[in-house]
Parts: structure tokens; sequence; C-alpha cells
């Protein structure tokens, strides 16, 4: 079994695009999106979520996609 781990600070927040300003946990999702559409021969046995931060820090997210390679 492998493992992807995904992080963004501050998800919250907007971020400066070509098109303007997006939030952070849209850009986040469409990063785990494109990597899953770039990895056909997988198969995601388990998806975790965890957060951290608070009003002292800067938030994080971080998302763990646990997959085995598929045969093909």
């Amino acid at each position: 079994m492998k493992v992807k781990i995904f992080s963004s600070n501050e998800p919250m927040k907007q971020t400066k695009t070509e098109d303007g300003k997006q939030p952070n946990q849209q850009l986040f999702e469409d990063e785990i999106n494109a990597w899953l559409k770039e990895q056909p021969g997988i198969e995601v046995i388990r998806i975790e979520q965890s957060a951290s931060g608070g009003s002292l820090n800067n938030s994080l997210w971080m998302i763990s996609i646990w997959y085995e390679e598929v045969a093909s």
C-alpha cells in the first residue's frame, strides 16, 4: 500500500490566480483531483483528513490518500 499526502496552509484565504482570486480550498481540491486523474492505475483504499491551527496559528489541512497500484 502507498500513500499520497496533500496539505494546504490557510485554506479559507483567497489566493491570486491568473483568473482573479480563488479560495485556497478550491485550489486544494483542484490539486487533489488533478493527481487522481493522472493515476488511472490505482485503487483508492482509504482517504483521511486532518486539520490543525486555529486562533493562534494559521490553519493547515492535510488529506492522505491510501492506495494500491492495480495491475493492468
